[in-house]
Formats: C-alpha cells, sequence, structure tokens
C-alpha cells in the first residue's frame, strides 16, 4: 500500500522533491522491528521514486510508544540514533533524523559522522527561532536550548491549543509579543525574586532600555526550579533558570543575590516602578489527626530536611509533576509508595508523551495509585481520604509517612508590606497566583513591555 501511494504521489508531482517519514522502530510490542524496517526502505529505495528519508523512532499505536514520537527530557540528546544509523548506513538516499537533537553541536555530529544529511530541530527552534544564526556566527553560548519539557509545545498542539514555548512565549505570539520597541523615558526598576517570573521581566525590561536590577533573597537564582530539578528525570529542568539568567546578563541586568526585599530598602531609594515575583509557598490544608502522624511536604522531602518511613502515602492534589515525581523517587529508594491522586489519573494535568513516560515507570516500581481521592484526614498510622464521585470512604492503613503535594498558597508578605507604598507595584508569577513556571515566564514577558 505505501508504495501504491508512492507512486500516485509522483505520478502527480512529477520531478519535484517527495520524502517519507517513517519509524526506525516501532518500540512496542510486535511493532516493527529495526531490520523488518530496512527492508521496507531498500524496496522503497529501489523503486526510484522517493528523494529522501525521514526517520523518528516510536509509534502511536501505543501510549508507551508515542513517547519516542516528542521525546521528553528523561531521554538523552540524540538517543534515536544509534537505532537509526543502522538504517541512513544500509540507504543511499539522502536522510533526515529526528530524535532530542537539542544543540547545534549535536546536529554538527552527527552530520560529520555521516550518520544523516539533514537534522530535524523542531522544538529546539521554537525554543530559540534565532539558533541557526547564533550558531553561524559564533555565538552558540546565547542560545536558549530546549528543555524537551513539552509543556506549551507539543502539549499545547495535541489539546488544540496554538503552540510556544514555556522558556519563550514569544514563540508563537511573534505579531502580538514578538517585538520589544526601546522605551524613550527610561526608568529604574526593581524586581523581587530570582525565579522564572522574576528572571524574565528582568531580561525584557533591561532589553527595552530601563535600569533593572534584580533581587534575590537567597544565594541561588531559580525559585521553585531548583526543587523541581531534584525529581528523577528532571534535571535538565534547570535549563530554565540558566538560559534566563544568560538572557538577563545579556540585557543587563544588575542581580543581587543573598538580600531580601523589605519596606525599607524599597523606601532607601525608592526605584520608578517595581515588580513583585517572590514566588509561593508550599499550601498545607488543616487536616484532622495530623498532630498524631508523621506529614511532610514534597518541598521538605525533595530539599531532605526530613526522612520518610519505609510505607509511604503521598496525597496530590494537582496531579502534576511533583506526586508522580516522588512516587519514583520514593519507590526507587525502597519504600511502599501509594499515590494518591485527586484526580480521574496520575499526571492528569502533564502533557501526554511525559505523564505516560513517567507512569511506566512508577508501574514498574510497584507504586499503587489510587485516582479520585480527597485528602480528609490522618491519624498515626492511618490517613483517610474521600472518594471525589461516589463520597465513599478509602482508608489507607501501616503508613509511616504522609507527604502532602497539595499545591502550593502565594508569598504575600512583601506586597502586603508595601500596601501604603506610592509608586507604581506590579505582582507576577505565583505569588499573584499559583501556577507553573509557563505562566510565570508569560506574565515576566507581559509585564516587562508594559512598563
Amino acid at each position: 500500500m505505501i508504495r501504491e501511494i508512492i507512486t500516485c504521489i509522483r505520478s502527480h508531482i512529477g520531478d519535484r522533491v517527495l520524502g517519507i517519514r517513517l519509524s526506525a522502530e516501532a518500540m512496542v510490542p510486535d511493532g516493527a522491528t529495526g531490520e523488518e524496517m530496512l527492508e521496507v526502505c531498500q524496496q522503497l529505495e529501489s523503486d526510484g521514486d522517493l528523494t529522501y528519508f525521514s526517520f523518528v523512532l516510536g509509534s502511536a499505536s501505543t501510549l508507551g510508544g508515542s513517547t519516542h514520537i516528542v521525546p521528553p527530557m528523561e531521554m538523552p540528546a540524540d538517543y534515536a540514533m544509534p537505532a537509526i544509523t543502522k538504517l541512513t548506513s544500509a540507504l543511499s538516499l539522502p536522510v533526515i533524523v529526528t530524535g532530542r537533537i537539542n544543540q547545534p553541536q549535536t546536529a554538527e555530529r552527527i552530520l560529520c559522522a555521516k550518520e544523516a544529511d539533514l537534522c530535524g530541530m523542531t522544538r529546539a527552534l521554537i525554543a530559540d527561532p534565532d539558533m541557526p544564526a547564533k550558531a553561524i556566527t559564533g555565538a552558540s553560548d546565547k542560545i536558549r536550548v530546549c528543555i524537551a519539557c513539552n509543556q506549551a509545545c507539543t502539549g499545547h498542539g495535541l489539546l488544540g491549543f496554538p503552540i510556544s514555548c514555556i522558556q519563550y512565549p514569544e514563540s508563537g505570539r511573534e505579531r502580538t509579543l514578538g517585538v520589544k520597541t526601546r522605551t524613550e523615558s527610561p526608568r529604574r526598576v526593581v524586581i523581587v525574586g530570582g525565579g522564572p517570573a522574576g528572571l524574565k521581566a528582568g531580561a525584557v525590561v533591561a532589553e527595552r532600555g530601563h535600569s533593572v536590577t534584580l533581587y534575590e533573597k537567597t544565594r541561588r537564582l531559580g525559585g521553585q526550579v531548583l526543587l523541581a530539578q531534584l525529581l528523577p528525570s528532571r534535571l535538565e529542568f534547570g535549563g530554565l533558570i540558566d538560559n534566563l539568567h544568560r538572557e538577563c546578563l545579556h540585557a543587563g541586568v544588575e542581580i543581587v543575590t543573598g538580600t531580601e526585599v523589605t519596606p525599607e530598602l524599597v523606601a532607601a531609594e525608592p526605584p520608578d516602578a517595581l515588580v513583585i515575583a517572590t514566588g509561593a509557598t508550599p499550601y498545607v490544608p488543616d487536616l484532622p489527626g495530623a498532630d498524631e502522624a508523621h506529614v511532610v511536604t514534597a518541598w521538605q522531602v525533595l530539599s531532605g530536611a526530613v526522612t520518610v518511613g519505609a510505607s509511604v502515602v503521598i496525597a496530590d492534589w494537582r496531579s502534576d509533576w511533583i506526586g508522580l515525581g516522588l512516587a519514583e523517587q520514593l519507590a526507587a529508594a525502597g519504600s511502599r509508595v501509594r499515590l494518591c491522586v485527586n484526580g480521574t489519573h496520575a499526571g492528569e494535568t502533564l502533557q501526554q508523551y511525559v505523564r505516560d513516560a513517567l507512569v511506566a515507570r512508577i508501574h514498574h516500581l510497584g507504586v499503587e495509585v489510587t485516582p479520585y481521592a480527597r485528602l480528609v484526614g490522618v491519624d498515626q498510622d492511618t490517613v483517610y481520604f474521600q472518594h471525589t464521585a461516589s463520597n465513599d470512604p478509602i482508608l489507607l492503613e501501616k503508613v509511616d509517612t504522609l507527604v502532602l503535594a497539595c499545591g502550593h498558597q502565594s508569598d504575600t508578605q512583601l506586597e502586603t508590606a508595601l500596601k501604603s507604598y506610592a509608586g507604581e507595584l506590579q505582582v507576577i508569577g505565583d505569588c499573584l497566583a499559583p501556577r507553573t513556571a509557563e505562566e510565570a515566564v508569560y506574565e515576566g514577558l507581559k509585564i516587562g513591555r508594559e512598563l
């Protein structure tokens, strides 16, 4: 059938370029193997109707196989090449390859080794449309590297929304947000908070010609990203902060760490505009019986501030990375883990390729998942939930530690303390409303354009 389709297309288009994209390996049970795909490709090549091949891994026939179509950050850069190279070395037609090729040096290695003739770098160009120009001019250190979070690109696309990038929300919004005009009236702007929202705001405000000082009360920039990158397979998420920090430095932002902004500091040298991006803290519900039990927050576990017992229950209110990631981490460390999700399934809010890969891993580790579970109480060794559809009780017994992944609450301390401040004051990111890094960076961009 494929041969007939190709022949038909060729008969209609004449000598124009015609290629086909195929999976080098289906990566699913009973799916096509590399040897089988090579045989297929050799037959197609012998027909003489194709101009090139384009290869990827995976298959949309199963959830596990589809993860490889747009591989998340747990997959190493160019991880698909060993399987693809087995085909390219045996074929004569030009070959395009894809599969987590996110930096020019990675593509260059592939091309120099003659493993392919062209590299597909879709997400890399969504994250940084100027990547080719930066590479050509020797400015590779300024490239905004794709971190393969899949949140605003593939995640948006599969939901029917326009694609973008959590690091660079200008992508997909070029006509409305892509052009940043230089200010005709430079102002002194203070940004409070060195997380995603504050860093993006600082970079954009300074790029437009304002004088910007960004304060971070801890010694490290990053906010919640510093914790997020500690979850299994999430280390690359820290690249979000590396990229934003570099943009701030390039734009001329003065960054002061280890300094907490107070009303007295603001009063001493009042800025023309003040942007508060102080983030959020873990939300801890008023839980009956908490005094009798070992109850800790996800932040405490990730930071190493607490230890957990051999039997752990995770109350996951948001159905996102945190509950799933902690379940994997603690199960891999040897604990019995029961993940109770206040949603229809674990990872409900995550992009499907990312979620399915994570769910597969916790399944292998023996994590027990209970959906539709609302936390209502706890005692010394039992955690009490209510089924959100039936209202029936759910009791989990023989529990050593309850880990709360119940979302966050805005840190409004500075905003409250500056209620009498007469200057321009803006609030962005999680201290406005706790959400994700995507919304934080987007709000940083918007306020940066408005000041």
